[in-house]
């Protein structure tokens, strides 16, 4: 029969082992709540083929229409009646105006879901319409002239600029895809180094649980390979509470009941299952869990998986129009 500091020292060990199964545990709630789910954002480029192009095509076109129409009536104007300061007001207000405009054209481009660009580009489209609408109420020889002279300069400029704003559009979203790329790969490859420590704990954890088992194997009751009842038989031993492992197991169920220890235990398993885990509530608990029944966090955490199959996750997102 061993003695008491026989069975004292094989409890040390068995407790040098759990200690050892929760310290590498901690370290994997550390790993899992550092892992991000990596989604790859896409955007496709402008096509020139689509109906919100024809749309768009006129919206540009009223804007160079009614800016050229309002420029050669002021230098009408200028040349008939020497009015240079209409002409000067004229510009400054076409170059805010038309600053406006274009940014919200290139925003419906890019796929803006922003619900007000589509009325405010409307209102800023029928605000440029005004001055050549009124030439049409007016109509004589100059007035005509002035209008078919727009008309003819419009069509050169949207054959040949409106390809140059589709161009700068198209460039700033493969910029943007690009830069969604590079998040993306950072991401998957901390993930993945994240993974490989992940791995390593799993496999130290499995190596402190055998141990503890084998020191155990034979005498040790497999219920309590806890750090708190550990604790407490040394503690039983130390203080001669106890002869043999039996009556300190008896013991330390008067000192806390088993259905207790259950709770903790489910306590744990609820806490594995959260998002982001509670790392000072966890280990807490692990003060109480049997490691015999203790599995590595990841497996009852649905995040946590999801974060380490990222490496092979691709999510596009196309962004519709």
């Amino acid at each position: 029969m061993e003695t008491r500091e026989e069975i004292v020292s094989k409890l040390e060990l068995i407790r040098e082992n759990i200690l050892g199964f929760i310290q590498a545990r901690s370290r994997q709630v550390t790993l899992v709540n550092q892992m991000r789910t990596a989604k790859l954002i896409q955007q496709d480029e402008y096509s020139d083929n689509t109906l919100s192009h024809k749309s768009l095509k006129l919206a540009f076109s009223i804007m160079v229409f009614s800016s050229i129409a309002i420029l050669l009536g002021d230098l009408l104007y200028v040349i008939l009646l020497g009015a240079v300061n209409r002409l000067i007001g004229d510009i400054i207000f076409e170059v805010i105006f038309l600053s406006g405009f274009l940014f919200l054209l290139y925003r419906r481009m890019k796929g803006s879901k922003d619900s007000w660009i589509y009325p405010a580009t409307l209102i800023m489209g029928g605000i440029l319409l005004v001055f050549p609408l009124r030439l049409l109420l007016t109509p004589n020889p100059i007035t005509l002239i002035l209008l078919g002279v727009s008309i003819v300069a419009t069509y050169f400029i949207i054959q040949n600029k409106l390809e140059l704003m589709i161009a700068f559009v198209n460039k700033g979203i493969r910029n943007k895809n690009e830069q969604h790329l590079r998040d993306y790969q950072a991401v998957v490859a901390e993930n993945q180094r994240l993974e490989l420590a992940y791995q390593q704990e799993g496999r130290l954890m499995e190596n402190f649980r055998n141990q503890a088992v084998a020191i155990g194997q034979g005498w040790y009751p497999k219920d309590y390979y806890a750090l708190d009842a550990v604790n407490y038989l040394i503690h039983a031993f130390n203080n001669f509470k106890a002869d043999n492992i039996k009556e300190a197991i008896n013991l330390y169920d008067t000192y806390l009941d088993r259905a207790a220890r259950r709770a903790f235990e489910a306590e744990m398993i609820e806490l594995e299952k959260e998002q982001i885990i509670n790392q000072e509530r966890m280990i807490k608990l692990q003060e109480h869990a049997n490691i015999l029944s203790a599995r590595q966090i990841a497996e009852t955490q649905e995040a946590a998986a999801a974060s380490r199959a990222v490496a092979s996750e691709l999510e596009n997102i196309r962004y519709g129009r």
